[in-house]
């Protein structure tokens, strides 16, 4: 797969690795505004992300897509998946998945192996068919360049979580920037008035639920406003 999906996640992910670059050991223990994650947990959480990026989200599937990358959002996160505990939400899923691989390892031990992964992913993606059609557990089939710029939003966003965290500037890098603000625009079924005010930062964190609009915000949305946040 070659393309403007891949060079902007390529883009995000060696950001994330750069940001890493220039933390303390105390900063990786610091907690970030997703609930009960700590920095070494959500980088732990992208390592996993890659990892299964290139390996099991990428298995061939017979039949036609059902969604695109905005599709893929469009879905309750709550609730059981496929083979797993009935009475377990997503997010706590999730949330044992990353405590197991987080292993104990160091802040400088995580971030060097988040970096493997990022290469390995790197040049994975490279050698799979943008076409081919997968499905992810607990969503319809898609194409892995569909999955690959929904990973944009993913990535862009928790470089954004532990950039808030350790008190650094908050952005997504400019390609996939511009992936997370469509599928935005997609969740909300048009681009957001101007009048609103919002660059694409506060749009993604608004968007996202790290930001609550204020009153002068919602009354320029008027009847989107109720859209808010397009997902968490």
């Amino acid at each position: 797969m070659q393309g403007a999906e891949v060079d902007a996640l390529a883009e995000q992910l060696r950001a994330l690795v750069a940001l890493l670059d220039e933390l303390s050991e105390d900063d990786f223990h610091l907690a970030t505004r997703c609930p009960g994650w700590t920095v070494v947990e959500l980088v732990a959480h992208c390592e996993g992300m890659l990892h299964r990026l290139v390996g099991e989200n990428a298995q061939a599937v017979d039949g036609e897509p059902q969604i695109d990358r905005v599709g893929y959002y469009r879905y309750d996160p709550d609730g059981p998946r496929e083979g797993e505990d009935p009475g377990a939400t997503f997010s706590e899923v999730i949330r044992d998945r990353v405590i197991d691989e987080v292993g104990g390892r160091s802040g400088a031990g995580i971030r060097a192996s988040l970096e493997r992964a990022v290469d390995r992913a790197i040049e994975g993606v490279h050698n799979i068919p943008a076409g081919r059609v997968i499905k992810r557990s607990g969503h319809p089939r898609m194409t892995f360049g569909e999955f690959v710029a929904s990973r944009s939003l993913e990535f862009g966003v928790h470089t954004m979580d532990i950039a808030h965290a350790v008190g650094r500037p908050e952005q997504a890098e400019p390609g996939a920037r511009d992936i997370i603000v469509g599928i935005l625009d997609g969740l909300l079924g048009r681009p957001v008035p101007r009048s609103v005010g919002w660059d694409a930062t506060t749009y993604i964190l608004t968007g996202t639920g790290r930001r609550k609009a204020t009153a002068a915000e919602r009354d320029a949305l008027g009847t989107l406003a109720g859209k808010f946040p397009l997902l968490r």
